[in-house]
């Protein structure tokens, strides 16, 4: 029984493994190239500090790729040990499908926990962490956020552009002013000027943006036709200021989603509530309320997925008997995918009065009754 037991575990968990490993490279390809290589290009961060985010992103994938992963393992793994005829002998010899299916289960299991366990703690810190490097060596440095040669609106009433950027220091400048209707009413241009990160006597920072031996091109107010010469003048400098906060938010680069907070936060939230507006309703604080349970309720869920996709896998792989790799693995997508829309279904009910933070299991529920009924089918033959 050991020597069936250690074959089957190390079957699933090898195939597992590679499926995990290949999502893994997958998912996470396409954030190094959206945010991390275009960070690195733009100088905001180091190639040291790349790296680091390419880590950090690991842990954020886990409650998508474990639950592929495992299903496609398993998938495999009885498919091929099913095609060589591997379970009729084990059945032949007393098994059932379900013990012989017992070290995979409890591998799933397993895997369940620690997936638990990186969905509440460990990647909402992750998360934290790659937004802080991220953000945080543009806060240094501020005159990262222009990217020569690209158009920057990241400023409230400012289109900026340089050809150049060297630190702190940006060559060839230009600065579209902007009035409260978004017409253009002042030009700047300059060989050279700075932005840069300034603590004032207050204590509040700013970020000051200095166009030096500038020149300045100011149109009449309301000439929306262009009608009237503008004024241009020479000046030693034109700065101007922006507060920290409507450049970067409230000050942390970023707006925390809900997933991101940790169980010690989302518990706390259940108790005030999430995005709660001023004078709410009772039904209105009632959705706030709900929507921290929700998302913790949906971390549970997305761990326990694992196992019971991996549950379903088994009387599918004996189904449809077949080793090819590409079968497998389709048939893989085709659940993921199934379960992915039951679960989107789900988080789109926000009326407490449904118990969302309920309703979030239901795609677990019904993938486990489903996989009960095949093991039931299976086991007859």
């Amino acid at each position: 029984m050991r020597i069936l037991d250690r074959h089957v575990l190390s079957e699933t968990a090898i195939a597992s493994g590679v499926a995990t490993g290949a999502f893994v490279f997958v998912m996470a390809a396409g954030n190094v190239l959206s945010q991390v290589a275009s960070a690195i290009a733009a100088g905001r961060v180091t190639p040291v500090e790349g790296l680091e985010l390419v880590g950090l992103l690991v842990p954020g994938l886990i409650p998508y790729v474990l639950p592929m992963g495992m299903l496609t393992g398993v998938l495999m793994a009885f498919g091929r040990m099913g095609a060589q005829h591997e379970l009729t002998a084990m059945k032949a010899g007393g098994l059932s499908l379900l013990r012989i299916a017992a070290p995979a289960l409890c591998l799933a299991g397993g895997l369940a926990l620690f997936a638990a366990w990186i969905n509440l703690e460990v990647a909402t810190r992750s998360n934290d962490e790659y937004r802080r490097i991220l953000m945080g060596s543009v806060k240094d440095n501020p005159a990262s956020l222009i990217t020569p040669g690209e158009i920057n609106r990241k400023f409230k009433g400012l289109i900026i552009q340089a050809r150049e950027r060297d630190g702190a220091v940006l060559r060839d400048l230009w600065i579209w002013r902007l009035d409260a209707q978004g017409r253009l009413f002042e030009t700047i241009h300059t060989a050279e000027g700075r932005l840069t990160k300034v603590e004032k006597a207050d204590g509040t920072a700013v970020l000051r943006l200095v166009a030096l031996s500038a020149q300045v091109d100011t149109r009449r107010p309301g000439d929306e036709g262009f009608k009237f010469p503008s004024v241009t003048k020479e000046a030693g400098q034109a700065p101007l200021e922006f507060p920290v906060s409507e450049v970067f938010k409230d000050g942390s680069g970023y707006e925390k989603k809900l997933r991101w907070h940790t169980t010690a936060e989302l518990l706390a939230l259940m108790d005030k509530g999430w995005q709660v507006p001023p004078h709410p309703t009772p039904t209105e604080l009632a959705e706030c309320k709900m929507l921290p349970r929700t998302q913790l309720m949906s971390h549970l869920a997305s761990a326990f997925s694992i196992f019971s996709l991996a549950l379903l896998a088994v009387p599918l792989a004996v189904r449809v008997g077949r080793s090819e790799t590409f079968v497998n693995a389709a048939i893989a997508l085709a659940v993921a995918l199934s379960y992915y829309i039951l679960t989107s279904m789900a988080a789109y009910v926000k009326n407490p009065s449904f118990r969302p933070d309920l309703l979030i299991w239901l795609p677990n529920v019904i993938v486990v009754a489903a996989a009960v009924g095949l093991l039931r089918r299976a086991s007859k033959h």
